[in-house]
């Protein structure tokens, strides 16, 4: 869209609250004084670009970039000459006038209070208009897949590799006066290790199933995406399966995956994500039973549960979760090598129509590579502030 609805009155009640005191600079007027400089505290302007819609409201337009310059506005507040710039090392505020230090500063403050208090409007405004930008794909993802990445190898490097722990002994002598000789406490450290083993599967399964729901959003966008068919509030929280099936179908090699990944999340992480119990309750729930006494509800069955021995895993199932997850990855890279090279590449995923458009002419020329190359260097302008 070109415009937010209900623009045009945010900017009038702009005009006669927060903003009341800022207007356009015109053409004749002329700078005198000193010029003083401050920069904004992040917490105070962390979405510098709320200030300069705030004052395209009111009518006044912003200009750039330029080197080392994302933007800048120049305004007068009460008739002195203000600029507010978004430069690289930060928001900064300029005012020029000939009153003293003190009062100049005072000044900056009191700009910078009615700027802040201006973004509960724009704020209210972009919020009412959400439900339309993301019904029509006009929205960016923000790429965390080397975030959740990081996660997942953590734990399980620690999963393959448990840090060592060594056995402890230790007696205890008697007590002076008791008929008791002395006692000898063991702990295993092997035991240990194993059960640490086992808990940083879990959380290896959990942190790549996160990275998977992830990374199939951010594929969307590379999967013909159609917002008249697909609601991205509805994909994103979906289940982790359903986004599974629209990117990558029920059939063949994909149906293959679905289920062995899901004997993975079922027997091992599903239980420690729903307070401890199992689907079928198997070794979570005892059935008393005439004549048998307390037995599991998994009955035999329960030897496939991991709550069912001292040590719950293998070196074996740990090694066998983790390759199937390293080829699971290779076959995705395979079945979607745009989407998995963007997302490898740390760049966010824009789903409007304009990006949909590009990426389509792109992909149809046998340029996807130009094309990611392209938006690399464009960020690293962007970052780097080398307009």
């Amino acid at each position: 869209m070109d415009s937010l609805p209900g623009a045009a009155q945010a900017g009038e009640r702009l005009k006669r609250t927060a903003l009341r005191d800022f207007g356009p600079v015109a053409d004749h007027h002329v700078r005198q004084g000193t010029s003083y400089k401050v920069t904004l505290d992040p917490h105070e302007a962390p979405l510098p670009a709320l200030l300069k819609f705030a004052l395209n409201l009111i009518g006044i337009e912003a200009h750039g970039p330029a080197e080392k310059v994302a933007w800048w506005v120049n305004f007068t507040y009460r008739g002195e000459w203000c600029e507010l710039a978004h430069q690289k090392f930060g928001l900064r505020l300029y005012l020029q006038t000939e009153a003293r230090k003190e009062e100049a500063r005072k000044t900056q403050a009191q700009i910078i209070k009615q700027l802040r208090s201006s973004m509960r409007t724009v704020e209210t405004l972009i919020l009412d208009a959400a439900p339309q930008l993301l019904g029509k794909g006009d929205a960016t993802v923000v790429n965390q897949h080397m975030s959740l990445d990081r996660a997942y190898r953590y734990f399980r490097e620690r999963a393959i590799e448990p840090a060592v722990i060594e056995d402890e002994r230790i007696v205890h002598g008697p007590v002076e006066g008791s008929l008791l000789g002395a006692a000898i406490t063991f702990k295993s450290g092997k035991f240990q290790m194993q059960m640490n083993a086992f808990h940083d599967m879990v959380a290896a399964i959990t942190a790549y199933l996160s990275r998977l729901e992830h990374d199939l959003v951010l594929a969307l966008a590379f999967s013909g995406f159609d917002p008249a068919a697909d609601d991205l509030t509805h994909v994103i929280g979906s289940r982790w399966g359903e986004k599974f099936e629209r990117l990558l179908g029920t059939q063949g090699e994909a149906a293959r995956f679905r289920q062995r990944l899901t004997d993975v999340v079922e027997r091992w992480r599903n239980p420690y994500s729903h307070g401890g119990f199992e689907k079928g309750h198997g070794a979570t729930i005892y059935l008393h039973t005439p004549g048998l006494g307390a037995v599991p509800v998994g009955l035999t069955k329960v030897r496939s549960s991991p709550m069912f021995s001292f040590l719950p895993v293998t070196e074996t199932e740990i090694a066998d979760v983790f390759d199937l997850f390293d080829e699971f990855d290779a076959w995705l890279a395979s079945e979607l090598p745009d989407a998995m090279r963007w997302i490898d590449s740390g760049l966010d995923v824009r789903f409007d129509e304009v990006f949909r458009t590009v990426l389509a002419e792109a992909q149809q020329e046998n340029d996807f590579g130009g094309f990611l190359e392209y938006h690399e260097y464009r960020q690293a302008v962007i970052d780097n502030m080398d307009y």
